[in-house]
């Protein structure tokens, strides 16, 4: 391999690596496009394995597709790695354990990162620690580049985009279901060990925030205040009840209007994310699944008990065991948006409204199999606008570290994605009435 691949994907025999074969193998050659990819892992008869298997569900002959062999814990092998090729997508987690070294490889090679991580530990720090070091490179280091979290980042900046006024906070109401019965798990393990992880370490993420603080401007406050409903109530949009979205979601889309406010003069939307349950009796058995999960990761004990026994945990929805292909193609998502603001546009990002919000939006985000049907699609489009749209980016082209929002505002991802499953759609604007 002489020259360098446009796209490699290291993770590959993983389960969300293996499944952005199919993405990578029609996407990069649609449109026009002819980029070169290959796949990097340990082994170099597992990579070929699932090559052969993707090869043959698609009737396609990837006995060329290039195989690059590394050692993640090595920083020579990294390095070797990330020359190969002009992007990485690191589908490695947890990233907490693996994704500083990988960034690190790419960034000396001169290579661009895109990875699917929700940890907003590792995600902050990265961008902390690396933010200048990609930019003298001009680099683009992109994490959230799945289902966590374009559809809710990227979801926020299109409904700012569309709102006749201007925007002033945007809650988000997340659904989940499946198309028909399923038995077994229906995440991978990985995710359900990086929110173990993730949980045990949140003082650590507190200092990271501060260290944050210091690096980038914290965004002025604005009014009306948007509430955080940390009980569980009905949605805006729908039927069922609502609770808080523990994920990245709101940290990711927070770091996406701050960008916009520093560099783009625009307002910042203040962000609610929530995740909604069918019924009363779902909800209360999943806020008891997780207060024992919150106790349990405090300590070293019960840190082991949930990675050892996910599935009881977990009401069966995480095993160690991968899901299989019949549930996770039944899994079905939405993203219901529900935003407040003015018709009435200020001159200036700073200013304040001195009049009551006049003006709401509805929007939706929705897809079929979000954990490795629309997180592929997302992630394999993610690198590839990347390589394709560079000028359009963040910071004109010149790298950073940057969430999927800040990074993709200005390109054509929502469109591609439209044109690939998952649908960004404005359902309703209007006047608020008032009694």
């Amino acid at each position: 391999m002489t020259e360098r691949l446009d796209i490699l994907i290291l993770g590959a025999t993983g389960f969300t690596g293996s499944h952005c074969i199919p993405y990578i193998a029609k996407l990069s050659k649609e449109n026009g496009r002819n980029l070169s990819w290959g796949v990097a892992g340990r082994s170099e008869e597992k990579l070929k394995n699932v090559l052969k298997e993707y090869g043959d569900k698609l009737e396609l002959d990837f006995g060329s597709i290039p195989v690059v062999i590394v050692d993640i814990k090595d920083e020579e092998s990294l390095l070797k790695m990330a020359k190969a090729a002009r992007l990485v997508i690191n589908c490695c987690g947890p990233y907490r354990f693996f994704g500083d070294a990988v960034v690190k490889a790419c960034i000396e090679a001169g290579t661009h990162h895109i990875d699917v991580s929700g940890e907003p530990e590792y995600m902050e720090t990265v961008q902390v620690k690396q933010h200048d070091a990609a930019k003298e490179k001009g680099l683009y280091i992109v994490s959230a580049c799945g289902f966590d979290s374009i559809p809710a980042d990227l979801g926020v900046i299109f409904m700012q985009q569309n709102f006749e006024g201007t925007l002033n906070s945007i809650e988000t109401f997340m659904r989940t279901w499946t198309e028909k019965s399923c038995k077994g798990p229906s995440v991978n393990y990985g995710t359900w060990e990086s929110a173990v992880y993730g949980l045990s370490n949140s003082d650590n993420l507190r200092e990271v925030r501060k260290e944050y603080a210091k690096k980038f401007d914290k965004v002025a406050a604005f009014a009306p205040k948007l509430p955080r409903k940390n009980l569980p109530h009905k949605p805006k949009t729908g039927e069922g009840w609502a609770l808080p979205f523990l994920g990245a979601d709101r940290s990711v889309a927070t770091r996406s209007q701050q960008y916009l406010y520093e560099n783009d003069n625009i307002r910042p939307v203040q962000v609610g994310t929530y995740v909604v349950f069918p019924s009363a009796i779902a909800t209360f058995v999943v806020l008891l699944y997780a207060i024992i999960f919150a106790f349990l990761s405090k300590f070293e004990f019960g840190r082991k008990l949930l990675l050892d026994y996910p599935q009881c945990f977990s009401g069966g929805y995480f095993s160690k065991k991968p899901p299989s292909e019949e549930n996770i193609n039944s899994a079905r998502f939405s993203i219901d948006f529900y935003g407040e603001g003015w018709k009435e546009k200020l001159a200036s990002k700073d200013d304040q409204y001195t009049t009551p919000v006049d003006t709401f939006i509805r929007g939706q985000v929705k897809g079929n199999n979000p954990g490795y049907g629309a997180t592929c699609a997302c992630l394999v489009l993610s690198a590839i606008v990347v390589l394709t749209e560079t000028d359009k980016l963040a910071n004109n082209g010149k790298g950073g570290v940057f969430s999927p929002g800040a990074a993709f505002a200005k390109t054509s991802l929502v469109k591609q994605l439209n044109e690939n499953g998952v649908t960004f759609e404005i359902l309703e604007q209007g006047e608020i009435k008032r009694d």
